[in-house]
Order: C-alpha cells, then structure tokens, then sequence
C-alpha cells in the first residue's frame, strides 16, 4: 500500500540504539522519576497538549511524582491516545524533523506511566519496516496488545549474496533457484508467526486487521561495485562488448543489475504457505528484484479474508516474447484457480504497465495462446472476478483486448457479471496481445514498415537453456543499445490516430459491459499516446497524453486529477460521457453503445462532451517547463 502524506513507518530495528531516532523500537521501563529532555522550539498546535504538558517544556525537566498524578494519572484513556497521536503528526510528517526534539523522542514517553505507554505504543507500532532478517526479533517483540495495534507490515526480503566471479555473468537457473528459495522461506516464515497469532485469539477475539506489503526485494551484493577501486560511477549507464581475449575488461566485467534482469522471483510450493485470516489487505510494488506476475496470486490464495489487493506485476520484456508469453499464460493460470475464491476482495489494481513504446514501427509479439486469437489473460480476469459479490473496485492496466469485456465481438450477453461493481478504472497500451496496435499513421504514405525480424521469437534470454559457456559469452557481448534496439526503444513516432478496425471493437465491448452494471458510478477507458507540442516556431517535441473515454453517473465525482479540466466538474447531476479522443470522431453506433450505460437506472437525460484534457491541463505546463529550461 503506498504511503500517505503524514504517515512514515516504524522501523523495527532490534539491534539499534534506543537515541538513534524514533524508527527504533524500544523496550519499555517505569524509572520512579522519569526524565524527559523537550527543545525549547518544539511546536506542538495543540491547546491541549501545551495544557498538559506545559511544566515539561522547558530545557530538561525532571517530573516530580506527585505532579506527574495530578495532571494525568485521572485522564482517561482516550486522552492519552489522542496526545500520542499529536507526536505521531509530528514524527511521521513528510518533512524533516529535528531528532533532537519531542518528535524524535517519541519512544521515550512510552516510559512515563502506562497509560503514555499504550499511547506511544499505539503510534509506534502502527506501521512496522521488517527486513526477512530480523522475523526472530520481531516475533519477540510485537505480542500483546502490540498486535492489536499493528496496522501495517512494510516488508523487505534480503535475498543471498553472491560473489565477485558472479557478477559477469546472467544469472542461471541454480541461481534463480536459490534465490526463489530465500524468498519462499521469508514468506513461510512471516507467514507462519501470523498464523500462530490467528490460532491463539480464534474464536475469543475479533481477528486481527493487518495490511501486508512487499516493499523490496534485494540481495547485500546486487548495490557493490566491482569496480569501484577503478572510480567509475556506481552504476554504469552504457555496457558496451568486450572482446573475450582482453583479459583486463574480462576481469573487471559486471554487469550490475543486468544480471538479473531476466530473472522474476517465484513461490515455490505454494500450496505449503500457511493461511492467514488476520491479512486484509495485500500489496506488491515494482522492486529491485521483481516478482513472477503469478507471485502475487499465488500469495493471495492463502489470505481468506482479503480486501484490497493491488499488485504490480513485471510485463515489459520485448526482445524475448517467449518468456512474457510463458508469463502471462501461467498468471492467467493462477487467476482462474485462485480469485474465484477472493470472496472478501472489495478492491483489486493489477497494473501490468510496460513502458510507452516510442518506436511505431516496432512489430509487437504474438501474447495469445495457439488456439484462440483472443487474450488468454484478459479472459481469464473477466471469468474470475465477474462473479465477486465483495468487488467494488477494480483497476486493471497493461497490454488489454476486448475480451476482458466481452467473451467476442458477436457474442450475445452471457451470465451478467461485476454487477456490484462502482468504479472501473481500464488502461490499455497502444499494442495489441495480438501483433496490433490501437493507432496508425494520419496516412498510408506516413506508415513506417516494420523492420525485418530481429531474431525468432522462441528465443530464450541468457541463462536459460544455454551452457555456462554460452552464457558467459552472451554477457561479455552484451550491449545496451543493441539491447534497446532489439526492444524498440528507438524513437520512431508516426501513429498519431486511432485504428477503426482495433479501437472501435475494443470501445464497444467496454461500453457493453458498462451497460449491464447496476451499481456502476465511475467508469474509464484510457491510455496514453505521444502528441506534438510546439515550443517553437521552429521546433516540436513528442509529449505524453491521454486518450479514452470515461462515463460518470449522476453525482459521481471523478479524482482530483482530472477536476483540474473545469470539464469534468460540470453537469454533476446528470449521466455523462467524455469523449477525449484529439480530433477522432466516433461513429453513430459506438455513440449509442456508450450512451445504453446507466439508461436503466437514472432514465434518459444524457450529456455528452468531447474533452481534451491534455490541451486544457497539460499543455500548459509542459510549455512552461521546456521554456524555463531553454532559457
């Protein structure tokens, strides 16, 4: 889950110092004078707290007992709390915060009487920084009523080190093995202590509501520079080959993160990962180290009472398709064995995002399976999320088709599906799983042909299939830009309209499924392309802009984002669709689709609005920006 502003996670540190900073969990003591050391300038906007506290505010203060029952000892409870909360605004605020002052020294408060106790503790373990190393400590630790306070574990798995010889070369499938391995334990264990915890207050107290994310994935070693006694910079932004008879550039090659950048961290035997009913909400990020798209899902199985999950899976490899395809087939997989049985999940966000293609004359990988030209992985979605009573929510981002709406083009409507769904948020890239594309050229004479094909697409990455001999070849001849030109990272920018014969049945099954929602408030169709802005009489440059179309019931509010366009603030009462497609005009058909959405529910009265929210928000500001830097 990301973090919000004003909150910023304890670090569970067992061996640190107690002054280090606030990060630090400390064992709590009951000296008979208990001393706090308060800076002078420490500002606390609370007339409460500057009431209850104001003997201690000065250079250092040692609270006399009797003083310390007048003022306190008869407060309730909820007083202490809501005074705890104060110094947790303070400390976990996105700015700095002097570590000298009371901020710093939260900890120290939970050592004044019980009551602050269970103040202070309620804040500082509210949200955990756990590293897979230290699960021995934490389990220790965090018992009590410091469980009930638990709200969120932020977790980092440290993966093996590995040695100098290693950092030349891909990894391999020992490699990867031991790796999945590490990652399995981390997990088994973390896993296993939460379970132990659900055991013990089953069926006397209310089950435990924690939010569980992977925050890193790294190993000590993956951040060493091999050559740093050479004083090259950390990491080096451009590999070039080495010949293998220079035996100096052979020596010193490393390869850095690249060695792994084929490499995706698995579950292993998922079906031994302990079941956790106290985890509600469970999030992935894009990490050092990143995740098999299944990993998630196969995490997710053993969470019955899960709620929210939002996942961000890998989906970017485009020189070798065969492993991607093999990805996204087995993540199909494991969604139509696992989410069915999600019947908790009320919001779901898979963001499958690769990055924008800028070469439109790129011939995208065949991503469908042999025997259908639909998605395997977009089918498979529909099938099992459309039956979840709990979902309200659903956000799904990558390489997308038709048939995450609809099961094809002629298909009449099966059984109804996310019919409790409110907001749908679908965003789809310029490709196609199926070679195409969304976009096209203004003219034919615009059309770039597609190169020649630069290698088969069976072809496996180093370090699979290949002898060590191989693979020690590949990474002295491994280049950078040879490797984004095989992945069309060269800029070729000419599909600038909408391709009728892709788009249209991609919006009409969008809008179809929309139609049959119920409860549907919010719903958006978008994705990215490159426009011209002109910075200059002269010269234009190629900016990001969105494309789509959104729908909005009678007083549903769009985000924040997108109320900055005046636009979409207006008509609030009534049903509403925006057309934000540049200059394309949709046909008669795709307008009578689009506009069935929500007629059932809130009658006829339609307003209908093309909008361009990039020249409205984002021009701009991107004018602004590339005339700040050019003069």
């Amino acid at each position: 889950m990301p973090e919000q502003p004003g909150s910023s996670p304890t670090t569970y540190n067992p061996g640190g110092r107690q002054d280090d900073a606030l990060e630090n969990t400390v064992t709590c003591r009951f000296p008979a004078r208990p001393t706090l050391h308060l800076q002078r300038d420490a500002q606390i906007s609370s007339d409460a707290l500057q009431t209850l506290l104001g003997p201690l505010h000065t250079g250092s203060v040692t609270t006399a007992p009797r003083l310390r029952r007048r003022n306190m000892e008869y407060l309730p409870q909820e007083i202490h709390n809501e005074i705890g909360a104060l110094f947790a605004d303070l400390s976990e605020s996105w700015r700095s915060v002097p570590r000298s002052g009371p901020a710093a020294r939260r900890h120290t408060l939970a050592t004044i009487s019980r009551p602050w106790q269970e103040a202070i503790e309620r804040q500082t373990f509210r949200q955990l920084r756990l590293k897979s190393t230290d699960l021995d400590g934490f389990e220790k630790i965090v018992r009590g009523s410091r469980r009930r306070y638990l709200g969120t574990i932020l977790y980092t798995i440290i993966l093996p080190e590995y040695d100098t010889d290693a950092r030349g070369r891909f990894e391999r499938e020992p490699d990867r093995r031991a790796n999945d391995e590490v990652f399995t334990k981390a997990l088994s264990d973390l896993f296993g202590i939460l379970k132990t915890w659900d055991d013990e207050i089953a069926g006397k107290e209310h089950p435990y509501c924690i939010r569980l994310e992977i925050e890193a994935i790294y190993s000590p070693s993956d951040d060493q520079n091999l050559n740093a006694g050479l004083r090259v910079p950390g990491r080096v932004t451009s590999l070039e080959p080495v010949e293998p008879g220079n035996e100096g550039d052979v020596a010193h090659r490393d390869l850095q993160d690249r060695r792994f950048q084929y490499s995706y961290l698995a579950l292993l035997r998922p079906e031994e990962l302990p079941i956790v009913t106290s985890l509600v909400a469970f999030t992935t990020r894009a990490t050092k180290r990143p995740l098999a798209p299944k990993t998630a899902i196969d995490i997710a199985a053993k969470l019955p009472n899960l709620r929210k999950g939002s996942w961000f899976m890998s989906d970017t490899e485009r020189r070798y398709p065969v492993l991607r395809r093999s990805q996204r087939h087995e993540l199909a997989n494991s969604i139509r064995d696992s989410l069915p049985g999600a019947t908790s999940l009320r919001t779901l966000e898979v963001c499958m995002r690769q990055e924008l293609l800028w070469n439109h004359a790129w011939h995208p990988a065949d991503l469908t399976s042999s025997d259908t030209a639909s998605d395997t992985l977009c089918g498979a979605i529909r099938e099992a999320t459309g039956s979840l009573k709990a979902l309200t929510n659903l956000t799904i981002t990558g390489c997308l088709d038709q048939s995450l709406f609809w099961p094809s083009p002629t298909a009449h409507l099966p059984e109804p599906f996310w019919q409790n769904l409110e907001c749908l948020d679908l965003q789809f890239d310029m490709t196609t799983p199926s070679r195409g594309w969304y976009f096209k050229a203004r003219t034919p004479a615009e059309h770039i042909d597609a190169p020649a094909a630069l290698g088969s697409d069976s072809l496996l990455p180093p370090g699979y299939g290949q002898s060590e001999e191989e693979d020690m070849v590949a990474a002295l001849q491994y280049s950078d830009s040879e490797n984004q030109r095989r992945s069309g990272d060269s800029m070729c920018l000419f599909r600038w309209v909408p391709d009728e014969t892709t788009i249209m049945p991609l919006i009409e099954a969008f809008g179809r499924a929309c139609a049959q929602m119920p409860a549907l408030r919010i719903a958006s169709l978008t994705t990215t392309i490159q426009v011209p802005l002109q910075v200059h009489q002269w010269r234009s440059v190629p900016v990001r802009s969105p494309w789509g179309v959104s729908y909005a019931a009678p007083r549903a509010e769009f985000s924040r984002q997108w109320q900055l366009d005046p636009a979409f603030r207006e008509n609030i009462h009534q049903r509403r669709i925006f057309w934000d497609v540049k200059d394309w005009l949709p046909g008669s058909h795709l307008r009578r689709v689009m506009s069935e959405i929500g007629r059932d529910r809130h009658g006829d009265e339609l307003v209908e609005k093309h909008v361009d929210f990039w020249a409205a928000v984002m021009k701009p500001r991107e004018l602004a920006r590339f005339r700040c830097s050019y003069w």
